[in-house]
Protein backbone atom coordinates (compact mmCIF):
# COMPACT_ATOMS: atom_id res chain seq x y z
CA UNK A 1 0.00 0.00 0.00
CA UNK A 2 3.57 2.16 0.45
CA UNK A 3 4.82 2.63 -2.92
CA UNK A 4 8.72 2.07 -3.33
CA UNK A 5 9.13 4.57 -6.40
CA UNK A 6 10.60 8.31 -6.67
CA UNK A 7 7.00 9.47 -7.59
CA UNK A 8 5.67 7.59 -4.35
CA UNK A 9 8.22 9.38 -1.66
CA UNK A 10 5.74 12.17 -1.17
CA UNK A 11 3.28 11.16 -0.13
CA UNK A 12 4.79 8.23 1.73
CA UNK A 13 6.79 11.11 3.78
CA UNK A 14 3.09 12.58 4.28
CA UNK A 15 1.46 9.38 6.01
CA UNK A 16 4.85 8.75 7.93
CA UNK A 17 4.51 12.03 9.37
CA UNK A 18 0.93 11.41 9.99
CA UNK A 19 1.71 7.94 11.28
CA UNK A 20 4.22 9.68 13.74
CA UNK A 21 1.61 12.07 14.97
CA UNK A 22 -0.71 8.79 15.81
CA UNK A 23 2.06 7.53 17.76
CA UNK A 24 2.61 10.72 20.05
CA UNK A 25 -1.03 10.49 20.34
CA UNK A 26 -0.63 7.07 22.00
CA UNK A 27 -1.71 4.45 19.16
CA UNK A 28 0.28 1.16 18.84
CA UNK A 29 1.92 1.09 15.39
CA UNK A 30 2.26 -2.51 13.86
CA UNK A 31 3.84 -3.01 10.74
CA UNK A 32 2.17 -5.65 8.36
CA UNK A 33 2.92 -7.23 5.24
CA UNK A 34 0.54 -8.84 3.44
CA UNK A 35 0.86 -10.24 -0.10
CA UNK A 36 -1.26 -9.40 -3.12
CA UNK A 37 -3.05 -6.25 -2.01
CA UNK A 38 -1.35 -3.87 -4.46
CA UNK A 39 -4.06 -1.68 -5.73
CA UNK A 40 -3.62 -1.94 -9.41
CA UNK A 41 -3.26 -5.69 -9.28
CA UNK A 42 -6.49 -5.87 -7.18
CA UNK A 43 -8.17 -3.71 -10.09
CA UNK A 44 -7.19 -5.96 -12.83
CA UNK A 45 -7.21 -9.49 -10.92
CA UNK A 46 -10.03 -9.09 -8.25
CA UNK A 47 -12.47 -6.25 -9.11
CA UNK A 48 -16.26 -7.32 -10.47
CA UNK A 49 -17.66 -3.71 -10.84
CA UNK A 50 -17.38 -3.80 -14.51
CA UNK A 51 -18.85 -7.45 -14.78
CA UNK A 52 -21.65 -5.92 -12.35
CA UNK A 53 -22.24 -2.35 -13.86
CA UNK A 54 -24.79 -3.22 -16.96
CA UNK A 55 -27.00 -5.84 -15.54
CA UNK A 56 -27.12 -3.83 -12.30
CA UNK A 57 -27.60 -0.29 -13.95
CA UNK A 58 -30.40 -1.61 -16.20
CA UNK A 59 -32.13 -3.22 -13.16
CA UNK A 60 -31.84 0.55 -11.83
CA UNK A 61 -33.39 2.14 -14.76
CA UNK A 62 -36.25 -0.52 -15.24
CA UNK A 63 -37.38 -0.01 -11.07
CA UNK A 64 -37.70 3.71 -12.68
CA UNK A 65 -40.09 3.14 -15.24
CA UNK A 66 -41.17 5.37 -17.19
CA UNK A 67 -39.33 8.16 -14.97
CA UNK A 68 -35.96 6.75 -16.69
CA UNK A 69 -35.24 9.12 -19.83
CA UNK A 70 -33.51 6.10 -20.78
CA UNK A 71 -33.96 2.27 -20.34
CA UNK A 72 -30.67 0.17 -20.97
CA UNK A 73 -27.15 0.60 -20.27
CA UNK A 74 -26.27 0.72 -24.17
CA UNK A 75 -28.75 3.27 -24.58
CA UNK A 76 -26.23 5.36 -22.30
CA UNK A 77 -23.07 4.25 -24.10
CA UNK A 78 -24.80 4.64 -27.81
CA UNK A 79 -25.88 8.55 -26.53
CA UNK A 80 -22.54 10.26 -26.44
CA UNK A 81 -23.06 12.47 -23.67
CA UNK A 82 -20.44 10.41 -21.15
CA UNK A 83 -17.89 11.76 -20.33
CA UNK A 84 -14.84 11.05 -22.56
CA UNK A 85 -12.60 9.51 -19.71
CA UNK A 86 -15.26 6.56 -19.24
CA UNK A 87 -15.24 5.67 -22.74
CA UNK A 88 -13.20 2.70 -22.19
CA UNK A 89 -15.01 1.23 -18.69
CA UNK A 90 -18.22 1.66 -20.71
CA UNK A 91 -17.28 -0.03 -23.50
CA UNK A 92 -15.59 -2.90 -21.88
CA UNK A 93 -18.66 -3.06 -19.27
CA UNK A 94 -21.09 -3.55 -22.46
CA UNK A 95 -19.02 -7.39 -22.98
CA UNK A 96 -19.46 -8.07 -19.19
CA UNK A 97 -21.92 -9.90 -17.08
CA UNK A 98 -22.17 -11.68 -14.03
CA UNK A 99 -23.01 -14.88 -15.91
CA UNK A 100 -19.32 -14.98 -17.47
CA UNK A 101 -17.00 -17.63 -15.41
CA UNK A 102 -14.54 -14.59 -14.54
CA UNK A 103 -17.32 -12.97 -12.86
CA UNK A 104 -17.43 -16.11 -10.53
CA UNK A 105 -13.79 -16.53 -10.12
CA UNK A 106 -13.43 -13.10 -9.05
CA UNK A 107 -16.11 -13.23 -6.65
CA UNK A 108 -14.28 -16.61 -4.84
CA UNK A 109 -11.08 -14.36 -4.99
CA UNK A 110 -12.72 -11.36 -3.27
CA UNK A 111 -14.06 -13.83 -0.44
CA UNK A 112 -10.48 -14.91 -0.32
CA UNK A 113 -9.11 -11.52 -0.15
CA UNK A 114 -11.86 -10.76 3.13
CA UNK A 115 -11.02 -13.49 5.12
CA UNK A 116 -7.17 -12.52 4.68
CA UNK A 117 -7.67 -9.23 5.86
CA UNK A 118 -9.94 -10.18 8.88
CA UNK A 119 -7.41 -12.69 9.99
CA UNK A 120 -4.03 -10.51 9.74
CA UNK A 121 -6.29 -8.06 11.75
CA UNK A 122 -6.95 -10.69 14.40
CA UNK A 123 -3.62 -11.90 14.33
CA UNK A 124 -1.88 -8.44 14.82
CA UNK A 125 -4.32 -7.72 17.42
CA UNK A 126 -5.57 -4.56 15.09
CA UNK A 127 -7.98 -2.18 15.08
CA UNK A 128 -8.07 -1.06 11.80
CA UNK A 129 -5.46 -0.79 9.21
CA UNK A 130 -3.93 2.84 8.29
CA UNK A 131 -2.24 3.93 4.49
CA UNK A 132 -2.14 6.39 1.91
CA UNK A 133 -5.82 6.51 -0.03
CA UNK A 134 -3.53 6.89 -3.51
CA UNK A 135 0.25 5.45 -3.50
CA UNK A 136 1.20 8.78 -5.21
CA UNK A 137 -0.19 12.58 -5.84
CA UNK A 138 -3.65 13.00 -7.33
CA UNK A 139 -3.15 13.99 -10.68
CA UNK A 140 -4.58 16.56 -13.11
CA UNK A 141 -8.13 16.47 -13.94
CA UNK A 142 -8.62 14.54 -16.86
CA UNK A 143 -5.27 11.72 -16.51
CA UNK A 144 -5.57 8.36 -15.36
CA UNK A 145 -4.90 8.03 -11.59
CA UNK A 146 -3.03 4.98 -10.52
CA UNK A 147 -2.32 3.71 -7.03
CA UNK A 148 -5.80 3.87 -5.72
CA UNK A 149 -5.98 1.97 -2.58
CA UNK A 150 -9.04 2.70 -1.99
CA UNK A 151 -9.80 0.38 -4.01
CA UNK A 152 -9.20 -2.12 -1.03
CA UNK A 153 -12.37 -0.84 0.59
CA UNK A 154 -14.29 -0.98 -2.74
CA UNK A 155 -13.17 -4.59 -3.46
CA UNK A 156 -13.47 -6.33 -0.33
CA UNK A 157 -16.81 -4.50 1.29
CA UNK A 158 -15.13 -3.59 4.24
CA UNK A 159 -15.98 -0.56 5.63
CA UNK A 160 -13.16 2.27 5.45
CA UNK A 161 -12.68 6.42 6.29
CA UNK A 162 -10.31 9.29 4.43
CA UNK A 163 -9.59 12.30 6.37
CA UNK A 164 -6.24 14.55 5.69
CA UNK A 165 -3.10 13.48 6.68
CA UNK A 166 -1.16 16.78 5.04
CA UNK A 167 -0.14 18.09 2.52
CA UNK A 168 2.70 17.79 -0.69
CA UNK A 169 5.04 20.61 -0.75
CA UNK A 170 3.58 24.01 -2.68
CA UNK A 171 4.76 23.98 -6.50
CA UNK A 172 3.68 26.67 -8.81
CA UNK A 173 0.30 24.54 -10.16
CA UNK A 174 -0.40 23.98 -6.38
CA UNK A 175 0.61 26.84 -4.81
CA UNK A 176 -0.70 25.53 -0.87
CA UNK A 177 0.74 22.03 -2.11
CA UNK A 178 -1.76 18.88 -2.85
CA UNK A 179 -3.50 17.59 -0.39
CA UNK A 180 -3.10 13.96 0.95
CA UNK A 181 -5.26 11.39 2.35
CA UNK A 182 -4.93 8.83 5.14
CA UNK A 183 -7.25 5.34 5.08
CA UNK A 184 -8.41 3.65 8.09
CA UNK A 185 -9.61 0.27 7.10
CA UNK A 186 -11.80 -1.82 9.46
CA UNK A 187 -13.22 -5.27 9.58
CA UNK A 188 -17.33 -5.38 8.55
CA UNK A 189 -19.35 -3.72 11.01
CA UNK A 190 -16.26 -1.62 12.77
CA UNK A 191 -17.49 1.81 11.64
CA UNK A 192 -17.92 3.37 15.29
CA UNK A 193 -14.21 2.05 15.46
CA UNK A 194 -13.25 3.77 12.35
CA UNK A 195 -14.72 7.11 13.21
CA UNK A 196 -13.41 7.44 16.49
CA UNK A 197 -9.70 6.53 14.94
CA UNK A 198 -10.82 9.47 12.28
CA UNK A 199 -12.21 11.81 14.53
CA UNK A 200 -9.58 11.32 17.31
CA UNK A 201 -6.63 11.77 14.49
CA UNK A 202 -8.40 15.34 12.69
CA UNK A 203 -8.46 16.78 16.36
CA UNK A 204 -4.98 16.15 17.04
CA UNK A 205 -4.00 17.28 13.85
CA UNK A 206 -6.21 20.60 13.80
CA UNK A 207 -3.95 22.93 14.76
CA UNK A 208 -1.54 21.99 11.82
CA UNK A 209 -4.28 22.13 9.24
CA UNK A 210 -5.66 25.62 11.07
CA UNK A 211 -2.17 26.91 10.28
CA UNK A 212 -1.74 25.77 7.29
CA UNK A 213 -4.55 27.29 5.96
CA UNK A 214 -3.59 30.35 7.74
CA UNK A 215 0.00 30.26 6.20
CA UNK A 216 -0.95 30.35 2.70
CA UNK A 217 -4.58 31.75 2.53
CA UNK A 218 -3.16 34.56 0.21
CA UNK A 219 -1.99 31.41 -2.23
CA UNK A 220 -5.43 29.77 -1.53
CA UNK A 221 -7.77 32.60 -2.68
CA UNK A 222 -5.13 33.02 -5.69
CA UNK A 223 -5.42 29.56 -6.71
CA UNK A 224 -9.01 28.94 -6.82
Amino acid sequence: MFGSEPEHAVVNEVINAAIAQMRQQGAIIVPVNIAGLDADQLVSDVSVHLYELKPHLQSYLQSLGSAAPVKTFDEIVASGKTHPSLKDILQKAQSLSTNDPEYKTRLLQRLELQQTIVKAMADCQLDAFVYPHQKQLVVPIGESQIGRNGVLGAITGFPAITVPAGFSPQSKSAPIGVPVGIEFLGRPWSEPILLRLAYSFEQATTIVVLLLVRLHLPALLEYF
